[in-house]
């Protein structure tokens, strides 16, 4: 396979992940069609089955590509700091660098809705969210020494519990009251590293 044809299938999943994003957000997993989902993308049915085998590995490659996207924009954020930009800024820095729109979120809930409903996919987004888990582990253990701070919970727990924050339902998105709430509990889970004499 030629570099071209290689951009050219990366651009065309990409187009349909973003095209599913809204559709799956609008309409919910089970009532979009592979059609609509291609006609939003502007491709033929064709194309959607030369990249996916079926919408569950086109759920797969959304959480994968979210995520993704996700931590690039968090290392993007940090790599880019002020030096003296306030420790207490940080965690709303990241969050806000995100890009968490109403249908990415709304297509994340439909994802672990499916996940609950059909075992064999939930194992699939699990197993995708485990490979993907060590990006975010990284990048909280880089945001929490850039704000002289340690985690006094283990790192995957504290991001257990901030994901927990923004999947909530009576959150719903990231919202001002999301942000301001995974800022607190951020904060109730970190203290400061003390510099040895």
């Amino acid at each position: 396979m030629s570099v071209v044809d290689t951009a050219r299938r990366r651009a065309t999943r990409a187009r349909l992940v973003e095209a599913a994003i809204v559709e799956f957000a609008r309409n919910g997993i089970d009532a979009t069609s592979v059609e609509t989902l291609c006609d939003a993308a502007g491709f033929t049915r064709g194309a959607f089955y030369s990249n996916f085998g079926s919408k569950d590995d086109l759920c797969v490659e959304i959480a994968r590509h979210s995520a993704e996207t996700t931590a690039e924009r968090f290392r993007e954020v940090l790599a880019n700091m002020a030096p003296e930009i306030e420790p207490e800024e940080i965690i709303p820095a990241i969050l806000d660098a995100a890009h968490f729109t109403p249908e990415l979120h709304t297509t994340q809930v439909e994802l672990t809705l499916r996940a609950a409903r059909h075992p064999e996919f939930g194992e699939r987004l699990r197993n995708a969210r485990q490979d993907l888990w060590p990006l975010y582990v990284e990048l909280a253990e880089q945001a929490a020494a850039r704000a002289g701070v340690r985690f006094t919970a283990p790192v995957t727990d504290v991001l257990d519990i901030v994901e927990a924050l923004h999947y909530s339902p009576q959150q719903l998105g990231y919202t001002s009251d999301s942000r301001r709430l995974i800022s607190i509990v951020s904060w109730a889970l970190v203290e400061p590293v003390k510099e040895e004499a």
